[in-house]
């Protein structure tokens, strides 16, 4: 749900955006605007038309020109509905996702996966999505047999990687679906312009003032883990010998007897 100051922000963000003195492009927020706004929205959050269907797309139709007055007004109910409503859609794919799997695809059918998607249309209803639900999962299952992995390997990898895609969705919080629908806003003012929550702001002031020093590898996240995936060669984990490709990261700590803290699970 939104806070009271992300409403606040609504304010600061529509009075930058429509002045010239900040905004390299600045345009009026009508409701020519708000279309663009709410095309974007959705963009990010189900870009291949895989979670959302027409009956989605009709209920919440009415926000296509109601964002401008939204924005104007600190109301910020039609973002977070819609992000309410996508958790919920991913979480019943997932779940018809994973039931898929409980049997081996037939092969020897005559179909095709189209992997472009952009320009596809919005499932008309829950069956119609089930159906290309289907192919998504069966393509992702033949990607692997092809893979030479056996079905027990097919099954285990794919439950694994979409209960995955619902834990990701459900770790984002409200900071992160407040960013994503003021970047709508500023990317449909001009695509250079962007919001950044506290936190992003943070990290990147920390990159542009070279304040943050790497380990010197490559990390890759592993269910709650994140993972040694690579060493860059002369970095601080190389030199030091200690920590070699594979291994998890369950805890941090600043200097040779700094207090850990566990991050086992974090973002």
């Amino acid at each position: 749900a939104p806070t009271d100051a992300q409403a606040a922000t609504t304010t600061l963000v529509y009075g930058l955006l429509s002045d010239s003195r900040y905004a390299y492009r600045p345009r009026k927020l009508d409701d020519q605007l708000s279309a663009e706004i709410f095309r974007r929205y959705f963009e990010s959050l189900d870009s291949d038309k895989l979670f959302f269907t027409a009956g989605d797309m009709t209920r919440f139709g009415a926000y296509r020109t109601q964002l401008d007055d939204a924005i104007k007004d600190q109301d910020l109910k039609p973002a977070f509905d819609i992000y309410n409503t996508y958790t919920k859609r991913v979480d019943e794919r997932v779940a018809y996702a994973r039931s898929l799997l409980a049997k081996p695809f037939d092969f020897s059918v005559k179909e095709s996966w189209a992997f472009d998607r952009e320009k596809a249309s919005w499932a008309t209803d829950t069956a119609a999505l089930n159906e290309i639900w289907r192919k998504y999962v069966k393509n992702d299952a033949l990607r692997l047999k092809i893979a030479g992995r056996t079905q027990d390997e097919i099954r285990t990898t794919l439950d694994k990687r979409y209960s995955t895609l619902s834990s990701r969705v459900h770790e984002l919080r409200g900071d992160d679906v407040f960013e994503n629908f003021m970047n709508a806003y500023a990317t449909s003012i001009d695509p250079h312009t962007s919001y950044m929550s506290p936190r992003s702001a943070e990290n990147f002031n920390m990159q542009m003032r070279l304040s943050l020093e790497g380990i010197g590898a490559v990390l890759q996240r592993q269910d709650d883990f994140v993972v040694i995936r690579t060493i860059v060669p002369g970095g601080p984990v190389s030199v030091g010998k200690v920590i070699k490709v594979g291994d998890r990261v369950a805890a941090v700590g600043q200097g040779d007897k700094g207090p850990m803290t566990d991050v086992v699970g974090w973002r």
